[in-house]
């Protein structure tokens, strides 16, 4: 009768991980987030939440200890320093959400949440998910522009892969703006020794120069029109001289990233702005 009962066991187990290696390669094949995975990924995030906010609290009650600490002189020297940091700031922010406008797409600030050293230049995790109206192929961008797009979403958090992602599925259109001309690449890679993306497909045809706008493309990424990717530093041909590559210094700083918006627009709404601008 024992034998029985472990023999039950082993089957159940056997199952079990059967089932257990059918739903990774299901995971695998899709880009769509089973519920399994989502609320797996939704708890990693709230533990990630949970050990960051201590974090940030002792570090912000260790700082003002020692600032409390301090002769008079220094504090009253550091809240100056601290003045005019801030002040700096907020005057950078301003003028960027001036140069880019932004509001025309719906944007929801979102804050990163995580981003692993291993991944760092290919993907991070923001606290907004399905339940606050994130979806698949939304853009991320700052004020200064362009980060990535959403990949996978979950209830109460969110993937984001940075335009940096290494991987030829991840390759976005853009365009590349020359006075009242426009030529079409795709982001091929991100160069980090030079910290800087390359841009390749290029037609020979298309007169190019250091300072051009690159914009997205608004084609096959379903992500909208417009949206600051970045200026071109250096024009050259490729390996083969049959297509042109551009170097481009992105507008939005990759390595440091905080606060960060989703793109929530409404296609519709985004291309009737944009005939009644023009």
């Amino acid at each position: 009768m024992s034998h029985f009962f472990k023999n039950n066991k082993l089957i159940v187990l056997f199952c079990a991980l059967i089932i257990f290696i059918a739903l990774i390669g299901l995971s695998i094949r899709s880009h769509s987030q089973s519920i399994p995975e989502q609320y797996a990924g939704d708890s990693i995030s709230f533990g990630q939440r949970v050990f960051s906010y201590p974090m940030q609290v002792i570090s912000a009650t260790t700082k003002a200890i020692f600032h409390n600490e301090a002769q008079p002189s220094q504090s009253e020297n550091q809240l100056k320093s601290d003045n005019q940091r801030l002040q700096a700031e907020n005057k950078q922010l301003r003028d960027d959400l001036k140069i880019s406008d932004i509001s025309k797409y719906d944007p929801m600030a979102v804050n990163v949440i995580a981003r692993h050293p291993d991944q760092w230049m290919n993907t991070l995790i923001i606290d907004k998910g399905a339940k606050s109206g994130i979806t698949e192929n939304m853009a991320v961008l700052t004020p200064n522009g362009l980060i990535g797009r959403v990949t996978k979403v979950n209830q109460f958090s969110a993937q984001v892969n940075l335009i940096s992602t290494k991987g030829r599925t991840n390759r976005l259109s853009v365009h590349i703006l020359n006075k009242d001309k426009e030529a079409f690449g795709l982001i091929d890679h991100y160069d980090e020794k030079s910290d800087r993306l390359i841009i390749s497909d290029i037609d020979n045809s298309h007169k190019l120069s250091k300072g051009d706008k690159v914009i997205t493309s608004g084609l096959g990424d379903q992500l909208p029109r417009g949206i600051f990717v970045g200026e071109v530093e250096k024009v050259q041909n490729d390996q083969y001289g049959l297509s042109k590559q551009v170097v481009v210094k992105t507008g939005a700083n990759i390595n440091q990233i905080g606060t960060v918006y989703v793109a929530k627009r409404d296609p519709k709404t985004v291309d009737r702005s944009e005939e009644d601008a023009s």
